[in-house]
């Protein structure tokens, strides 16, 4: 038979161990276990005051319309963070999180809170003003305090997350010596960029997102411990960075200028761009920003059909793996010009098509229009939402004559994911489509249709 365990008897030890693995909330409600408990309160490693653990907050970030009851809502928050940062032992702290919609007029209480950070040497530091309050009232934001952070007051901290603060000139500011991670979510931008990564040397994790004002991202001196980036939503015209052991990029926005010659080791990338043929921008820009890719995502908007592409001098020499999510509006003829990957990525072994907007209606394809070329590494190729259109079916003929060593073409049934009414005439026709057209060209078992 079992032992029981008395909890409130548990040592010290395993008590903090435990309480490490909970939440500040429920470490404080363990708190009335007995006086051993209630210790394990006041080490607590990890810090986090949200916008959520308030009464009355608004969990999910909305915008409270009350001032009168936000002013009391931020006013107990400030009040309770206070309370618990007076009783805490001050040290052993990893993360040290806030995620409230405070601002500028806030500062000393931020700043004070901060101060606590670095005083305990938290290796983490999460500062997130955006919820319950506009993340677009810039001139209300909070400047984040370089100068607390200057010289060895700076050395522990590993990750920095901020949104909605603004970041000033720091021209004296000696860097982050040991940071490893860095997240600027809605951040404004008063300095070079470049100048305070420049003093991030060991930085192997860097996200910026909808930093609207920053158009320009060039680091020509070396991140040598970079692995990822992902910028996504802003207003790039040109980045560039020597990133000797970036291995993964991630960029959603429109096209710019970019220079990655310097990334050898760049093999993952995920891209959504935000033009109006993205199609052609996908053979004939990406390839040369780009070359070495071993595995690729992409969300692509397909409206029109292009015209005069008949040979790609620039391929992509490494790709292997890819997977499209394709919109396709307006003339879906274009949907058949996918067959041009064949060409532009000679080495690609496996490919996965997500097409959305396509119904089984659609225009006579013109196949005389792209040339017959042998592909002899491509085995796999998955068309997610086959409906039957003509684009479709051309693609996969073209397919499954040219592609030398297929082993599965799989057909996954439906059509638009927003026209829930229509979805089984989609399946219908595209089962239809599939069985006459497709299934006698193929080999036995190449073709599956689900």
């Amino acid at each position: 038979m079992p032992h029981k365990v008395n909890v409130q008897s548990l040592p010290e030890d395993i008590a903090l161990r435990i309480t490490s693995k909970l939440t500040l909330k429920e470490t404080a409600r363990t708190s009335v276990l007995s006086s051993v408990w209630k210790q394990a309160c006041v080490f607590h490693p990890n810090l986090y005051f949200g916008i959520e653990t308030e009464p009355g907050g608004h969990a999910k970030g909305e915008v409270c319309s009350d001032p009168r009851k936000r002013m009391l809502t931020i006013s107990k928050f400030i009040e309770r963070v206070d309370a618990i940062l007076k009783n805490h032992c001050g040290t052993q702290v990893n993360k040290f999180a806030v995620k409230f919609g405070l601002s500028m007029k806030h500062t000393k209480h931020i700043n004070r809170w901060l101060s606590f950070a670095i005083a305990s040497k938290a290796r983490a530091v999460i500062l997130n003003l955006s919820p319950d309050r506009n993340p677009f009232a810039y001139d209300d934001n909070y400047a984040f305090p370089f100068q607390l952070f200057d010289g060895q007051n700076g050395s522990y901290l590993h990750v920095l997350q901020l949104e909605s603060v603004t970041l000033g000139s720091s021209p004296d500011f000696c860097g982050f010596a040991n940071l490893k991670m860095l997240d600027l979510h809605l951040v404004i931008l008063l300095q070079d960029l470049r100048q305070l990564l420049s003093k991030c040397c060991v930085l192997e994790w860097l996200s910026i997102r909808r930093c609207f004002e920053l158009s320009s991202l060039c680091v020509p001196e070396p991140l040598c411990r970079l692995q990822y980036l992902r910028l996504q939503n802003c207003a790039f015209r040109s980045i560039e960075f020597h990133a000797p052991n970036l291995t993964t990029f991630e960029y959603k926005g429109s096209p710019a200028l970019m220079n990655f010659s310097k990334c050898l080791k760049l093999k993952t990338t995920a891209i959504w761009i935000d033009v109006t043929n993205t199609l052609k921008y996908m053979l004939t820009g990406i390839p040369s920003i780009l070359p070495n890719v071993e595995t690729m995502h992409v969300e692509l908007l397909i409206r029109n059909e292009m015209s005069g592409f008949t040979w790609f001098p620039l391929k992509f020499i490494s790709l292997k793996h890819l997977t499209m999510e394709l919109t396709c509006w307006g003339n879906t003829k274009s949907v058949f010009q996918l067959a041009y990957l064949l060409e532009v990525a000679p080495l690609l072994e496996d490919l996965h098509f997500e097409m959305l907007g396509l119904g089984p209606i659609s225009c006579p394809v013109d196949v005389v229009d792209i040339m017959d070329l042998p592909h002899f590494h491509l085995k796999t190729v998955c068309i997610t939402g086959f409906c039957g259109n003509d684009g479709q079916v051309e693609l996969a003929k073209y397919i499954l004559k040219n592609a030398l060593i297929l082993e599965h073409l799989i057909l996954k049934l439906g059509g638009d994911k927003g026209c829930t009414s229509s979805s089984c005439v989609h399946e219908i026709y595209g089962r239809k489509e599939a069985k006459e057209r497709l299934a006698p060209l193929a080999r036995d078992g190449v073709v599956t249709i689900l």
